[in-house]
């Protein structure tokens, strides 16, 4: 299937609002996921394409050292508060979303696609 950038952007947006992933979509559309990774990286370098954030996950807990018999090298974790979260995500303009373990996947999927 030859694409071309408006026909791409609209198969983008359908696949941003069904609850499919790109590898279940693609299969459903007949489009390889390359073929969709390729127009999606290409129109984000161009602007056109302008939720897409990279995500940089950062390990919170130490990795163990190498050389440490199991068990002899221990971590001490602060006590549980109501500040815990499950996940942040800090957006390049410097807001964060902080989501608990409790959260509703429905209300998490709309504060994240706030901007559609």
């Amino acid at each position: 299937m030859n694409l071309t950038e408006p026909r791409f952007l609209e198969i983008y947006h359908r696949q941003q609002k069904s609850d499919l992933s790109v590898k279940d979509f693609c299969s459903n559309e007949g489009i390889k996921e390359s073929t969709f990774y390729y127009w999606r990286k290409k129109l984000a370098g161009k602007g056109q394409i302008k939720n897409f954030i990279p995500l940089v996950v950062k390990n919170s807990t130490p990795p163990v050292k190498p050389g440490y018999p199991n068990g002899s090298l221990r971590t001490c974790t602060p006590e549980a508060t109501n500040d815990d979260f499950l996940l942040e995500l800090v957006y390049t303009n410097g807001i964060k979303l902080r989501i608990k373990n409790d959260i509703d996947l429905a209300r998490l999927r709309t504060l994240i696609n706030l901007n559609d």
